[in-house]
């Protein structure tokens, strides 16, 4: 299997756990936002709402806003206190979405891992 059909059956899989989980039923710019927050996870930052509103290209802050309460809804994130600044909500994956991230990790690594052998 060459680097581009590698590639593919990642996408493959990751729209297959997309459709199942329910992430498929997101709009594109809801998923791009709870790919930002799960990414800052990833390397152990913590967002606020507001680091989301400023974020690459997600839209005005009402748009952004709106999707961050379609996400809530959906069970995708949460909200938490910043301990930091009392008026300042932090944003988080719910167990829910960490479940399906390391989903699509566990499969990307082993399509990886038969490449390799």
């Amino acid at each position: 299997m060459d680097k581009n059909q590698l590639i593919f059956r990642i996408n493959r899989a990751v729209r297959a756990i997309e459709a199942t989980s329910g992430l498929g039923e997101l709009d594109i710019s809801a998923r791009s936002i709870l790919s930002f927050i799960g990414e800052a996870e990833a390397e152990q930052r913590t967002l606020n709402v507001s680091d989301v509103v400023k974020g690459p290209g997600f839209g005005t802050a009402p748009t952004v806003y709106s999707r961050l309460s379609v996400l809530e809804k959906a069970g995708w994130i949460k909200y938490a206190p910043d301990p930091r600044d009392g008026r300042a909500k932090q944003v988080q994956l719910t167990p829910l979405a960490r479940r399906t991230y390391a989903k699509m990790s566990s499969e990307a690594q082993k399509l990886v891992a038969a490449k390799r052998d």
